[in-house]
């Protein structure tokens, strides 16, 4: 038997742009991170990327922001924000690239994700920095509490990353990965 975790219902994609999230989950703390620890800002991509809630900042920062969203339906809300330089790509798996990412973002995502492995594969391959924020174990509010994972569990998936731990968010941990060079 296969595992499917959790995945968020596209009925309620205004959950994603609330006042609600804002409050618990504002961008401008993982943004001035990002500023502060990613050096080369080209391209990032955002998995899981929902209506858009990280990617419009991240496009912000970054030059070339690529959106990977498993749903058509909330694909669409992102693209009729018209960001320019945003990329959307409907996949539920890592797409084939023949260049370097300068960040890959999983924001309340990895959870989501069956094939984590195959992401993980994927971001050793490609990416020089790794973003992880997601729900907390014990947050008394979010997706299924079985369905979340935890940090040390995000660490064990991406070994070829050293990740630093920030205390940002009431509800969830973020995790910067820099890959290591061997």
């Amino acid at each position: 038997m296969t595992y499917v975790p959790h995945r968020f219902d596209s009925r309620n994609w205004k959950l994603l742009e609330s006042e609600w999230r804002r409050k618990i989950l504002p961008v401008d703390p993982a943004m001035e991170l990002l500023r502060r620890e990613v050096r080369r800002r080209n391209i990032a991509f955002d998995i899981g990327a929902g209506t858009g809630y990280f990617t419009k900042p991240l496009s912000s920062i970054f030059k070339r922001v690529y959106a990977v969203e498993v749903n058509l339906e909330l694909a669409k809300i992102l693209a009729s924000k018209g960001l320019k330089n945003v990329g959307i790509i409907i996949s539920d798996k890592p797409v084939d690239v023949d260049f370097t990412v300068d960040l890959v973002a999983f924001v309340d995502s990895l959870h989501e994700i069956t094939c984590r492995e195959d992401y993980a594969r994927w971001c050793s391959d490609h990416a020089e920095h790794v973003l992880v924020i997601d729900w907390r174990k014990d947050a008394e509010v979010g997706p299924p509490k079985e369905d979340r994972i935890d940090p040390a569990t995000v660490k064990s998936l991406f070994k070829d990353f050293e990740f630093r731990e920030y205390e940002m968010y009431p509800y969830h941990f973020t995790l910067l990965g820099k890959k290591v060079k061997v």
